[in-house]
């Protein structure tokens, strides 16, 4: 879109509208829905004239898209055509009407879900696709007003449940919260929102007395001097090196990961494998059983979909040592939460925030634990100024 930004300040925004199922009611056959061919068949939705009247004084450009590839299978004539956008025009505060009139085999580029008219109107008119939005019925538009970098409002029936877009809503007059109450920050809003929502949510539902059994765990490990292991991969690893400072530093417990130590770590993935490299290191550190072994991860390992083997291997060995398995999991657990003596899993909330709920949740547990009066034995520093 680099080459529409010619004066930043100057450019515009615009409301792109589908027309068959936004602008009119669609002919519905067999459960899908068809343009009506025929002025007589044209049916205006309520609501249109005051939505479009404030698109405008918001400063938005109101421009209908729309494919009728009736024209090119010659089930409709331009005449029709033109009948039905001169009667839109009449009754309609829109600014523009662009239409592709080919079928799937012209191949061109103005048939959504191509962005092609959406691009030609923006170089047209200096538009800002980013900032501007496309409200339709079917996956074309959404697609479309993606390709174009559009926020996609998508009006719903009955068939079009499956279909994805940035907002989905009952009708105009919901589009209209969205489109002319803060523009692109309500997108921003909205998911933010949602997250602090599954956040409350996600804190309700974690099991407490897993984490109260974890304190005990390794109460009794420190008393026994015995060592704590972390190990986890990704976002894992990186909790796990902030975990062994806090563990040692706050909890006096004696911590080590295999991850911080790269030049160890990967001489054994070099030498060995991946599948072997913790269980390997875990041997080498001469695990015991008063020992523990704390797993960050956000599946728990699952041997069968070959899946953080590493992980499941060097639970099997922890196992068979006897040494104390822990893990802060999401999703169902996995391996770690078969054979953990005990486990916190984050709760599912949406499926596209699994891995940042479980990462975010596993620092928060650990500090839970590491500034629980039975674990922290010295004071940190931001705590201790008074």
């Amino acid at each position: 879109m680099g080459r529409f930004r010619t004066n930043r300040n100057a450019m515009k925004k615009a409301v792109f509208l589908d027309r068959d199922g936004v602008i009119n009611k669609p002919v519905i056959k067999r459960g899908r829905p068809f343009s009506p061919r025929k002025i007589e068949d044209f049916e205006l939705l309520d609501g249109l004239d005051n939505f479009l009247k404030k698109s405008k004084q918001n400063g938005f450009i109101n421009i209908i898209i729309t494919n009728q590839p009736d024209i090119a299978r010659g089930l409709m004539g331009w005449e029709s055509l033109e009948k039905i956008n001169n009667f839109i025009r009449e009754k309609l505060p829109v600014d523009d009407i662009l239409v592709c009139p080919h079928d799937n085999k012209d191949n061109c580029n103005c048939r959504k879900p191509k962005p092609g008219l959406l691009l030609k109107a923006a170089k047209e008119r200096n538009i800002a696709l980013e900032n501007s939005f496309i409200i339709g019925d079917q996956w074309k538009d959404m697609e479309a007003g993606k390709n174009a970098g559009c926020t996609t409002v998508l009006i719903e029936y009955p068939y079009n449940k499956e279909v994805k877009a940035d907002f989905r809503v009952k009708d105009l007059s919901s589009a209209e919260e969205i489109i002319l109450k803060g523009e692109k920050k309500v997108i921003m809003d909205e998911f933010v929102n949602r997250y602090r929502g599954e956040v409350k949510e996600i804190v309700e539902k974690i099991d407490a007395s897993e984490i109260e059994q974890m304190i005990a765990l390794l109460v009794e490990l420190r008393r026994k001097n015995g060592r704590l292991f972390f190990l986890g991969v990704g976002g894992g690893a990186a909790n796990a090196s902030h975990a062994v400072n806090d563990f040692r530093k706050i909890a006096g417990i004696e911590a080590y990961a295999p991850t911080d130590n790269v030049a160890e770590l990967t001489a054994r993935v070099n030498d060995d494998g991946w599948e072997t490299s913790f269980v390997n290191w875990l041997v080498g550190c001469r695990l015991k059983k008063d020992d523990a072994v704390f797993i960050f991860s956000v599946g728990g390992g699952n041997e069968e979909k070959n899946i953080s083997v590493n992980i499941v291997n060097a639970l099997k060995y922890a196992k068979n040592v006897g040494a104390k398995i822990l893990g802060i999991i999401g999703r169902d657990g996995g391996y770690t939460r078969q054979v953990a003596d005990a486990c916190v899993i984050i709760p599912t909330i949406s499926s596209d925030t699994v891995t940042a709920h479980t990462e975010s949740f596993q620092t928060v547990i650990w500090h839970l634990i590491v500034s629980h009066p039975k674990m922290k034995i010295s004071e940190t520093k931001w705590e201790s100024i008074r």
